[in-house]
């Protein structure tokens, strides 16, 4: 068991039947877990799904160009059709 704080999770990441968390200034952890499952578990305020394999924490979005979200860590990750409107809600409020 290990306790993650939710404010250093930079992005969650998909690899079939086990996700990977990664950690600022850490290294990810990989556990036996479905997306669907660790979505249920986290705060709707706090995260959001934005593709098949990617969840992300409203607070680490630095920019959102052509269907791409920067993240503070400097990385990119792509924003699927599926979930481009659940993140356009969000950014209207």
């Amino acid at each position: 068991m290990v306790k993650i704080d939710l404010d250093e999770i930079d992005y969650i990441e998909s690899l079939e039947d086990y996700i990977k968390i990664h950690i600022a200034h850490a290294k990810p952890i990989l556990t036996l877990m479905t997306m669907k499952a660790v979505i249920e578990k986290l705060p709707t305020d706090k995260f959001i799904r934005i593709h098949r394999s990617y969840i992300i924490p409203f607070s680490k979005i630095r920019s959102i160009v052509n269907k791409k979200v920067l993240l503070a860590s400097s990385k990119e990750l792509p924003i699927s059709d599926t979930y481009v409107n659940a993140l356009n809600e969000w950014m209207k409020k």
